[in-house]
């Protein structure tokens, strides 16, 4: 049974998280990133736009690459763990948060039911 989370980022990160299939978090998130198993459904929220689609956990690693446009313009990795996501939905227009869906952190555990309620 795959467990379901949310991600939360900006929508220009996100913009650059959809074309590589990658998903970082920084040392704050560590302990929640190493409960994500690959096979676990990632649900990909944009703060002030709404949820922007999900996808499958495919692995997880480190990186000392800055990948996102503060950590290049830094020139720093700020997100250093990483999720491999194969993605697998882009809504055409965000879709509204689910009432049971937290966003306060760069990941969120969310339950089955706030994920079908997005599907619906």
């Amino acid at each position: 049974m795959p467990s379901y989370w949310a991600l939360s980022g900006t929508l220009e990160n996100w913009m650059v998280a959809l074309e590589k299939g990658v998903w970082g978090v920084s040392e704050k998130a560590k302990a929640l990133w190493a409960k994500v198993q690959p096979g676990d459904i990632v649900v990909f929220y944009a703060t002030g736009a709404g949820v922007i689609g999900y996808g499958v956990v495919e692995g997880k690693f480190e990186s000392s690459e800055p990948l996102w446009p503060r950590e290049r313009e830094e020139g720093r990795v700020i997100w250093p763990y990483r999720l491999k996501i194969k993605v697998e939905k882009v809504f055409e227009k965000p879709k509204p948060r689910p009432k049971g869906m937290l966003v306060a952190f760069a990941i969120n555990k969310l339950s089955e039911e706030a994920f079908k309620e997005l599907l619906g």
